[in-house]
C-alpha cells in the first residue's frame, strides 16, 4: 500500500517527521496542522505572504528609531549619558576598535536591514505574481544572511549590562530600547511565520 502512495503529495512535519497528506490546498482563513504535535505545516499562500510582509514592514518602521535613538541612559556621579547603537558604533571607530565596530556594523545594522529589504522584495512580487529572475537569488541571500543577524544577542548583552551596572549607576531605558524590542519581536515573528517550502514553490511557479 505504501508503494502506491503519491509521495509528491506527502510532507514531513518539521517537528516530529510525521508524513502528512498535503494534496488539498489550504483555504484562506485556515492552516494545516500536524495531527501529532500541532506544528503549523502550511498557511494559505496569500495569507502567509501577507503576514510576512506586515511583520517586516513593522520591523522596518522601528529599525531606524532603534538604531538612532538612545537605548539606555546612565547616570553615574551626577553625570548622565545617553547611548544609542549609532553612537556606540561611532565610539568604537573613533577609539580604534575597528574589528568590533565592523562586526557590529555587519551583524547588527547591515544584515537586519538587508534581510528586511530582501523579504519585502520577495513577498511583494510573490503576492502580486510578478515574474522576475532575481527571486531565487534574493531568497538564497536571505537564507544565508539569516545566520549572521544578532539582534537577540545584542538584546541579551543589554540585559546583562543593566544587571551588572544597576548597583553602580542609575539606569533609565530610552525610546531606542522600546523600538529595538519591537524590531526584535517583529523579526522573530517573521522568521517563525516564514514557510520556506512554500516560498520556494512559489518562486518555482512565478519566479521564472
Amino acid at each position: 500500500m505504501l508503494s502506491r502512495l503519491n509521495t509528491d503529495k506527502l510532507t514531513a512535519c518539521p517537528e516530529c517527521d510525521l508524513l502528512i497528506d498535503t494534496a488539498e490546498p489550504v483555504k484562506e482563513g485556515y492552516v494545516s496542522e500536524c495531527p501529532r504535535c500541532g506544528y503549523i505545516v502550511e498557511h494559505p499562500v496569500r495569507l502567509s505572504i501577507r503576514h510576512n510582509f506586515l511583520c517586516v514592514v513593522t520591523g522596518l518602521i522601528f529599525y531606524f528609531p532603534a538604531m538612532m535613538l538612545p537605548v539606555m541612559k546612565f547616570t553615574m556621579l551626577g553625570n548622565t549619558q545617553a547611548m544609542s547603537i549609532y553612537n556606540c558604533l561611532l565610539t568604537l571607530f573613533n577609539t580604534g576598535n575597528m574589528g568590533i565596530a565592523l562586526l557590529i556594523l555587519l551583524t547588527l545594522i547591515l544584515v537586519p536591514l538587508a534581510k528586511m529589504v530582501l523579504i519585502i522584495f520577495i513577498t511583494t512580487r510573490l503576492y502580486h505574481k510578478v515574474k522576475t529572475r532575481y527571486l531565487a537569488v534574493s531568497f538564497k541571500w536571505y537564507t544565508r544572511l539569516s545566520h549572521w543577524g544578532m539582534l537577540d544577542i545584542f538584546m541579551l548583552s543589554i540585559l546583562v549590562s543593566a544587571i551588572k551596572l544597576r548597583s553602580d549607576a542609575e539606569l533609565e531605558p530610552g525610546l531606542g530600547l522600546y523600538a529595538f524590542v519591537i524590531l526584535l519581536l517583529s523579526s522573530s515573528l517573521q522568521t517563525q511565520l516564514l514557510n520556506k517550502r512554500l516560498v520556494w514553490t512559489l518562486i518555482e511557479h512565478h519566479g521564472k
